[in-house]
């Protein structure tokens, strides 16, 4: 069935909650300077739904693989590069280096909880950490 348009306001509104409650999560647990947001800076331009970040000095492709279990991630179609490399559309983008090759695709939807979100960003958070622990000791 169709959604009416108060109906499809009430989604938007849930899920654009959902979605900054998202980000600041992230950002609460990584820091500002971590987290860089793809897109528009006014979230009004953004899909409600859909958050793009890219995490700095981190490798998405295993991120996605530690947390493909509990969280629905993807390393974000067009903008994820096939080869394994920066992807020309975020770096069109102009989207630091240092945070592309970080770049997570998360969505949110009506059925999304806020606990959701809450776990999904703490086992992000604890997968990022490792990953930058893990990149100090190599070095």
């Amino acid at each position: 069935s169709l959604l009416s348009g108060g109906k499809w306001q009430s989604i938007a509104s849930h899920t654009e909650l959902l979605r900054d409650k998202l980000l600041s999560n992230l950002i609460e647990r990584l820091g500002a300077d971590n987290v860089h947001v793809n897109g528009p800076n006014d979230a009004k331009k953004q899909l409600p739904n859909t958050l793009s970040v890219g995490l700095r000095s981190v490798r998405s492709g295993d991120l996605l693989q530690r947390v493909q279990q509990y969280v629905a991630a993807s390393a974000g179609s067009a903008c994820h590069s096939a080869g394994g490399g920066v992807s020309p559309v975020l770096l069109a983008m102009k989207v630091p280096k240092d945070f592309a090759s970080g770049t997570i695709r998360l969505s949110v939807g009506r059925d999304t909880t806020l606990d959701d979100v809450n776990e999904a960003a703490a086992i992000i958070s604890r997968e990022v950490k490792k990953q930058w622990e893990n990149s100090t000791t190599l070095q």
